[in-house]
């Protein structure tokens, strides 16, 4: 296992308090716990393929950073008018 295998492992742990947050807060709390996991996701993912060795997984990660970025403004615009 190389030091990115194990970061990418270690960075898993930091969602679940997001994840709680998601489940149990507030909507707005919602929102940020949203856009939280999906960034430590593409990290996570970026992570993982220089830690396999595997540069042509790091195509994952980029187009999920646009397409998240994306699915949040939609999110907030569905829940816009409970903000």
């Amino acid at each position: 296992m190389t030091a990115f295998v194990v970061a990418g492992i270690a960075m898993l742990i930091v969602m679940v308090p997001a994840g709680v947050t998601i489940v149990r807060g507030t909507d707005a709390d919602a929102v940020v716990g949203y856009q939280f996991i999906t960034a430590v996701a593409v990290m996570i993912l970026a992570l993982l393929a220089e830690g396999f060795k595997r540069p042509s997984l790091f195509e994952l990660p980029v187009l999920l950073a646009v397409l998240l970025y994306g699915s949040g403004l939609v999110y907030v615009r569905a829940l816009e008018r409970w903000l």
